[in-house]
């Protein structure tokens, strides 16, 4: 079972509470964040209180999700989806644009990537996918030591057009280099 609580230098990660509800939406709910996000366009209210109580019912063994927090306010997202027996994880996540190219999300990020290579010992991959035009979350993955794999052409439809889709790869053997 992965740990309630994740500490880094600056950050705390702790499973979503439904007390998030206003700090979810303070971020989420801007459109520039939700750019790459293949987020509905108006993003609603309504949408991401779904989106939180999904994240609620969430089997935390299969799909361990965090709120990222600094000083106590949430500010972003770290999530692990565990495939095939535990042996590979995608990996997700998103901080408020304020925090935007502040090492955050590789922060944090690094530290599941970590405790999940640590705890989880059939765990060989972790993959990673974003919007190909997603500059910022390319830079994240590659401070990560994540490889690019390829890119997939029109594999998503986000805002009325395909995009591309560009994936990502780290393996057990790269992590522990």
């Amino acid at each position: 079972m992965p740990p309630d609580q994740i500490h880094t230098p600056r950050l705390v990660l702790r499973p979503f509470s439904i007390r998030d509800a206003d700090a979810l939406w303070d971020y989420s709910g801007d459109a520039e964040w939700g750019r790459f996000q293949g987020l509905p366009d108006p993003y609603t209210r309504e949408e991401a209180d779904r989106f939180l109580a999904g994240l609620l019912l969430r089997d935390r063994q299969m799909q361990p999700t965090w709120a990222m927090t600094m000083g106590g306010a949430v500010i972003g997202i770290v999530s692990l989806k565990f495939e095939a027996e535990h042996r590979i994880a995608v990996l997700g996540y998103g901080v408020h644009k304020q925090h935007w190219g502040e090492g955050l999300c590789v922060e944090g990020a690094r530290a599941v990537i970590g405790q999940a290579f640590e705890t989880c010992s059939p765990l060989q991959r972790i993959r990673a996918h974003t919007d190909a035009r997603n500059s910022g979350s390319i830079r994240v993955l590659q401070k990560l030591k994540f490889n690019h794999e390829g890119t997939l052409r029109s594999n998503g439809f986000f805002g009325g057009e395909f995009v591309d889709e560009a994936v990502f790869g780290l393996l057990r053997t790269e992590w522990q280099d």
